[in-house]
């Protein structure tokens, strides 16, 4: 352990000794008193963070590689996802994906117009708020058995649509808004014929994995090495052409779904990202969060948290509803895709980075996607139970 300034840096085992003991304490605690586990691990990383005891902080190497934990857990999801059912409600998926982007980019927009904030910077705060972060539902889902129902299967498809329509309107809009540095020259066009290559590649990996399986004899555990490395390409492949990490996993995922190793896979994956990776990835989303974000522009904070959730629960919910889901379902999906996490936080840096927002604005952002994602999965939850109770 030593100081810097005024910061505390720990060894970097009595870090990770820390995120995993705070993750399954508050973890714990999240459960008996019924609220879903992650919330419980995302306030552990709170009280670890800069906010309050202050030992372990964005810049540790620990918390670099808790994106390792996300990937995990999306992976996992693709793997347990029925391929088929994701084709049926992929379309419904693009609808709620669609409706849940054009409702909180215009509404924050305009309200922070209205805030006076300039136009570059609210129309720079809309995106941010565009990509919804699945990792949190899909953890939620899971821990509720409800990942395969139609909710959870729309879920999935949405998150894969919204991640593509983020993606593209941020490509589009650095170039337009044009004053970022280091992003100003993106050809929006170039990335998006990237993107449609990386998913002509991920065909060709599932043909090619298909293929080797048939023809090689591999044990399950050879299998699950080759699948983790499968998992680790795509992922850094997706970040390459500005696409989330998890969409890369997810769909590394699906591909080996559709083999006959999809069952130990998942269950020494699960046990491997349960144990390990998947709480240090909730944890470090609470380590994002600092008071001085909240206390700089306390009113903006509460007016961009509640438009946060509103608009994208009623964006979602309307998307869900247009696709003649029923109502009950329809609230699943709205909640399921109100968490920004991760992608939001990425999407700000690279605001941040580029001169689209200042650093007093950024505090503030970066505050209200942790609170996003600690809201979330206590609105799914309860919207779950009643959906549950409402059919029985």
């Amino acid at each position: 352990m030593f100081h810097r300034g005024r910061m505390i840096y720990l060894n970097y085992l009595i870090a990770l000794f820390l995120m995993i003991a705070f993750a399954k304490i508050f973890g714990l605690i999240a459960s008996k008193i019924h609220i879903p586990e992650v919330v419980g691990q995302i306030f552990g990383g709170i009280i670890l963070g800069p906010s309050f005891l202050g030992l372990i902080h964005r810049q540790d190497v620990v918390v670099s590689l808790a994106g390792l934990g996300a990937v995990l857990l999306m992976f996992v999801a693709g793997l347990t996802c029925d391929v088929d059912r994701l084709k049926k409600y992929f379309g419904p998926g693009l609808i709620v994906a669609f409706m849940g982007v054009i409702f909180p980019v215009a509404s924050i927009y305009f309200v922070c117009r209205y805030l006076q904030v300039s136009l570059i910077e609210s129309a720079f705060i809309g995106i941010v708020f565009a990509a919804t972060s699945v990792s949190i539902s899909v953890a939620v889902l899971e821990e509720m058995n409800e990942l395969k129902s139609s909710a959870g299967t729309t879920i999935l498809a949405a998150a894969v649509a919204d991640d593509i329509i983020s993606i593209v309107l941020l490509s589009v809009a650095i170039p337009l808004l044009g004053i970022g540095r280091g992003h100003g020259n993106s050809d929006a066009l170039l990335l998006i014929v990237l993107q449609v290559i990386f998913f002509v590649f991920l065909w060709l990996c599932y043909k090619v994995v298909t293929l080797l399986i048939d023809i090689l004899d591999l044990s399950p555990q050879k299998i699950g090495l080759y699948s983790f490395l499968l998992c680790l390409f795509l992922s850094g492949t997706a970040e390459m052409v500005k696409l989330s990490a998890v969409t890369g996993a997810f769909f590394a995922g699906l591909i080996f779904s559709q083999t006959e190793f999809q069952k130990p896979l998942t269950s020494r994956l699960k046990g491997m990202g349960g144990l390990l990776a998947v709480p240090i990835f909730f944890v470090s989303i609470g380590v994002e969060m600092q008071v001085t974000g909240i206390l700089k522009n306390g009113w903006l904070f509460v007016i961009l948290t509640l438009l946060a959730v509103v608009t994208k629960f009623v964006g979602a919910f309307i998307g869900a509803r247009i696709s003649r889901i029923d109502k009950f379902n329809s609230a699943e999906i709205g909640a399921g895709m109100i968490s920004r996490g991760e992608v939001g936080i990425v999407i700000a840096q690279a605001g941040l980075a580029s001169h689209f927002i200042s650093t007093s604005y950024y505090s503030t952002l970066i505050a209200v996607i942790v609170m996003t994602t600690i809201i979330a999965p206590l609105i799914l939850k309860p919207v779950v139970l009643l959906k549950r109770k409402y059919k029985n």
